[in-house]
């Protein structure tokens, strides 16, 4: 009983999600309570009259009451208005003239008064309440000085001397303590904003040596490359550029996946996946990278886990390549790295499956660890500068694992490796469905990748496309990527360009690959105008040309811009060749 009592104090009064203005509201009103519960006590105590024993008693319990309320509904704005209301504009007044007016302790209580407002309330509220509050406070004095409004005096010049004394100590103490509780909290907030701004300090060093580092090798290569009249070296030279490419669009996604999460635009893609298969694939990606180090590896995976499931595999993906990833970097040569994969259990066809990825590596002692799943920080300041790494990956692996309705944990000693394990939430697939189950898709891919072949007799041959793109790099790699298509392709170097070509050649072209950051007139605008012309020329062009987003934003709210513009799909940059392939043959097969 006395423990959930304590819980529910906790959830309403000091919960950790609670503004510093809400902690500065409690304790006033904390202090406001136990001082007017006082002044109850006092005029029970002193046997004064009836008119005094209700007005404190009914403000400790409007006291208590608006704690309640305001905790409730989390508006302390309201709240600084409600207490300021309560307390010194109706409070005050039934007070001061039931309880001697202006010859009693009411000078300390109209100080307490303007103190609360002062710190409750900001800017137009403030000065608001205080020209009010000091408005009825000399309409009060005035009324008792000139007899207006009878006062009820104070029966002796003992209860007098108590009633001020007790005044002053009471509004002294709770000015004092709140002044004192406001300054800690503010002190606090202060050091966790330089804390914060340290961090993120460190962050933007360390980015800045993650980007200019494969940007090095990149410029380097190239210009190696340039030089060099051995293939042999160009091809080593291109293998370089290639690793260091997929390096840095690996640390803009941390930083892309990063901003997600904090602008609370991070979501799940939920599809049907073989998660033996998904595991299988990830340990495949990264296994080279054991074999170079000559780590021994170990794969354990639950036969009771069923074979298919429904979730986000690439975020899942996600989370065990960077746990394996880590485990990799910061295992030496000859270690060892194991990862186990368990069902927990399976209630109404929701299965709790933990993952395990156990090394034998440096380890992390136990303050590293308080700071192991914090945003823009590593374990150790120096660990950047020993392995690299953006120090985003277990930040953005932890925001992961929670949406999947899980947790994960780290067990680690410093020498001694570490065990990182989550565990997540997912549907299990019915036995029927497994026919309709795909590949799956990979959440790291190489930066273009052309893994997948063209049948000599494909569909694609023979169709015109229109490319849509300001920068002349990007045409060239999207026409030589397409080039063994045998496409036909023209392009377009802005919207308004594109509006032209399509206007004057109707019919001409079968699909529209539309970027969208473009000088004259952009993709949405381009799109939205070819898309009000086919509906002008409905009659002689009933059917709409597919047009394609083609840029680098790839964010849930971009493509669904690009919807909203008229654009049929989507395609992100870096461009993956797989998924241009398979957009072209959705579009242009049946055309």
């Amino acid at each position: 009983m006395l423990k959930a009592i304590r819980e529910k104090f906790h959830r309403l009064f000091i919960s950790p999600d609670m503004p510093p203005e809400g902690y500065i509201f409690n304790v006033m009103l904390a202090f406001g309570f136990v001082g007017s519960f006082a002044g109850f006590l006092v005029t029970l105590a002193t046997a004064a009259s009836f008119l005094s024993m209700l007005a404190t008693f009914l403000l400790s319990m409007s006291i208590l009451l608006m704690m309640l309320l305001i905790n409730k509904i989390r508006d302390y704005r309201l709240g600084g208005f409600l207490v300021s209301a309560v307390f010194c504009d109706i409070g005050f007044p039934f007070v001061f003239f039931t309880s001697g007016g202006i010859y009693s302790g009411m000078l300390a209580y109209l100080l307490l008064g303007s103190v609360i407002i002062s710190l409750l309330l900001e800017g137009k509220d403030f000065v608001l309440m205080l020209a009010l509050y000091l408005a009825i406070n000399t309409v009060c004095f005035f009324a008792q000085m000139t007899a207006l409004i009878p006062v009820r005096p104070i029966v002796s010049e003992y209860m007098l001397y108590v009633d001020i004394t007790a005044s002053f100590v009471i509004a002294s103490v709770m000015i004092g303590i709140v002044l004192k509780y406001q300054k800690r909290e503010y002190v606090k907030a202060q050091r966790e904003a330089e804390d914060a701004s340290r961090a993120k300090s460190e962050f933007l060093s360390n980015m800045s040596h993650e980007m200019r580092t494969p940007m090095n090798a990149i410029i380097g290569m190239t210009n190696i490359a340039k030089v060099s009249a051995d293939i042999e070296r160009k091809d080593y030279c291109l293998k370089k550029i290639e690793d260091a490419s997929s390096h840095l669009l690996g640390v803009i996604n941390d930083i892309l996946d990063m901003s997600k999460i904090e602008a609370n635009k991070l979501e799940l893609s939920p599809v049907s996946f073989n998660f033996e298969k998904m595991i299988r694939k990830i340990t495949g990606v990264v296994s080279f990278r054991m074999d170079e180090k000559k780590q021994r590896f170990t794969l354990r995976i639950d036969e009771r886990i069923p074979p298919v499931l429904f979730g986000d595999d690439q975020r899942l993906s996600q989370v065990v390549t960077n746990l394996l990833s880590n485990a990799i970097k910061f295992t030496p040569e000859n270690g060892s790295i194991e990862l186990k994969t368990r069902l927990i259990n399976e209630e109404n066809q929701v299965c709790t499956i933990e993952v395990e990825v156990v090394d034998s590596g440096i380890g992390i002692d136990k303050e590293q660890l308080t700071r192991l799943f914090t945003s823009f920080e590593q374990a150790d300041s120096g660990t950047s500068r020993r392995f690299g790494g953006t120090g985003l990956g277990l930040a953005i692996s932890k925001n992961i694992v929670e949406m999947m309705g899980g947790k994960i944990r780290v067990e680690s000693e410093l020498g001694k490796g570490s065990a990182f394990i989550f565990s997540f939430r997912v549907k299990r697939v019915p036995e029927s469905q497994y026919a309709d189950v795909p590949e799956g898709r990979s959440a790291e891919s190489p930066l273009f990748r052309n893994e997948t072949r063209l049948d000599p007799n494909d569909s694609l041959k023979n169709h015109r496309v229109l490319l849509v793109e300001d920068i002349e790099i990007n045409r060239e790699i999207m026409i030589a990527l397409l080039e063994p298509a045998s496409l036909q392709i023209d392009c377009a170097e802005n919207g308004a360009e594109a509006l032209r070509i399509f206007t004057e050649s109707p019919g001409t072209y079968d699909l529209i690959f539309m970027d969208i950051q473009m000088p004259e007139m952009d993709g949405y605008e381009a799109t939205r105008r070819i898309r009000a012309w086919e509906k002008e020329h409905q009659a002689e062009h009933p059917h709409g040309i597919p047009i394609i987003a083609m840029t680098a934003n790839v964010f849930r709210e971009d493509v669904e811009k690009c919807q909203e513009a008229g654009m049929n799909g989507h395609v992100g940059k870096p461009l993956d060749f797989d998924e241009v392939l398979r957009t072209l043959r959705q579009y242009l097969a049946d055309s």
